[in-house]
């Protein structure tokens, strides 16, 4: 068994390269193979270096994330269908966006703020700072209605609250028809003008979500076991639970900061790595990241290109991948 689980990380790096090399590749305008190995005229470099290759690891840094904070939250919940998105994260940080859209709509940014979205769009910042809140704020809430009580009071109000966030933000958009073609493309996420700044943005944030990650991968082995099980091995499960929502909110506000709201690659990756190398946390956080990762890059490509030279919101690619994945798996745990 060791040696299989050997196996599985070079085939899952193998993947991930492959998948990285395709989107730096393929696009509106095709670049030879050879551009990877520095052969390359100077239009094509511009393409690489300025374009594709700041966009291409904007897109793997968001496929780390979801991946990641998705195994996490399944691992915490015990449960294949979590997510990140359950929590109302990614609700809150589409409210932020709309906020920050229609508030600053036709408006000239005050000379304060201008050194603020030097490197970083107000609508992004504004989504990052929703999605932050919005994660601190359903742990606040489920706490305080529930102390130390099981996390089932965190789904109930995530649940409640994404709810709320979607509402508001459909209520804001409503009396704002000129934002709503722009906002809705960033619901629907798409990396389409990403960046250099997106990067060098989430960068921190990104590190603090992976370190999480894997600091808490023991404890989650634990887990696996039930709450009481766990606590009597020595798991504090209260700070536990803490950890698993700060890693959560950090990845997603980072993720929607990268490239909108993106739906089920948190859902995906960690069932399917669940399924070649078992539940064990230290081979299902890593695995989930890389395979998270390439999955996203995939469907980037593919909004890329699928349209050509337009371009389709990545989300919409990893939407028909995982609606029918999502009820195919509904349907085999009522069968089990």
């Amino acid at each position: 068994m060791a040696k299989r689980q050997a196996l599985y990380a070079p085939i899952f790096f193998i993947l991930l390269i492959l998948s990285l090399c395709a989107a730096l590749i393929f696009g509106a305008e095709k670049l030879p193979i050879q551009v990877i190995f520095g052969q390359a005229t100077k239009f094509q470099n511009i393409i690489l270096w300025k374009i594709r290759l700041p966009r291409c690891l904007l897109v793997l840094v968001t496929g780390l994330l979801l991946g990641g904070s998705g195994a996490v939250f399944q691992l915490f919940f015990r449960n294949p269908l979590a997510e990140p998105g359950i929590m109302g994260i990614s609700s809150g940080a589409t409210l932020g966006a709309v906020i920050a859209t229609v508030i600053l709509a036709g408006r000239a940014l005050p000379p304060a703020l201008e050194p603020v979205f030097k490197f970083i769009s107000p609508i992004n910042l504004c989504a990052f700072v929703g999605a932050l809140a919005s994660g601190f704020f359903v742990t606040a809430l489920a706490f305080s209605r529930a102390g130390k009580a099981s996390s089932v009071m965190l789904l109930l109000c995530g649940t409640a609250l994404g709810t709320l966030y979607s509402s508001i933000s459909s209520a804001i958009l409503l009396t704002s028809n000129k934002e709503l073609h722009s906002i809705y493309t960033w619901i629907l996420g798409s990396f389409n003008g990403r960046g250099w700044k997106e990067l060098i943005f989430i960068a921190i944030p990104s590190a603090l979500s992976i370190i999480i990650a894997f600091a808490v991968s023991r404890p989650l082995d634990l887990l696996t076991c039930g709450e009481k099980t766990a606590a009597s091995l020595g798991v504090q499960v209260d700070r536990l639970r803490i950890f698993v929502l700060i890693c959560g909110a950090l990845a997603v506000s980072s993720a929607v900061c990268a490239g909108g709201t993106i739906g089920f690659v948190g859902l995906i990756a960690p069932h399917i790595v669940r399924k070649i190398t078992g539940p064990k946390s230290r081979t299902l956080i890593p695995y989930s990241m890389m395979f998270g990762a390439a999955l996203l890059l995939i469907s980037d490509t593919i909004a890329r290109t699928a349209i050509a030279p337009g371009e389709l919101p990545a989300g919409i690619i990893t939407s028909i991948l995982g609606v029918p994945f999502f009820i195919s798996l509904c349907l085999t745990r009522k069968n089990n």
